[in-house]
């Protein structure tokens, strides 16, 4: 009984352990890491084209994109969300911002890189910054 008391007792504080590492394990960033560079255009062609295979190649990797900016808009947790404009008009690139984009006007040829997260109408990038 005292063995299996102690077994326990190891067990949860390997499981604690392992819960603080996740927990306090620092967030991913895409500053100074390198990305796969393309257009808007080609990405959001991609996902169009075999959604299985782009969210194989493309799900969460960092993306550097080119694009023209299309819409700018605020999403519910006040991050500016800018689209860019791609050949389909019921098609896109958005990215979430990591900071304000203050600079950043409808028409402008800007490129972002962020992490992929798939692929609704338009393509979501996040945590994306300004190159």
């Amino acid at each position: 009984m005292k063995r299996l008391l102690i077994i326990l007792v190891v067990i949860a504080a390997l499981g604690a352990a392992v819960a603080a590492y996740i927990w306090n394990k620092p967030h991913a960033t895409v500053e100074g890491k390198n990305g796969i560079a393309m257009t808007a255009d080609s990405l959001a062609n991609a996902f169009s084209t075999d959604e299985q295979l782009a969210n194989e190649r493309f799900l969460n990797e960092i993306i550097e994109v080119s694009g023209v900016v299309w819409e700018i808009n605020e999403n519910q947790d006040c991050k500016t969300v800018i689209t860019l404009s791609v050949t389909d008009p019921l098609s896109g690139v958005q990215c979430t911002m990591k900071h304000p984009a203050k600079n950043v006007k409808k028409g402008d040829v800007i490129r972002v890189k962020g992490f992929c997260n798939g692929f609704t109408l338009t393509v979501l990038l996040s945590d994306c910054i300004i190159l």
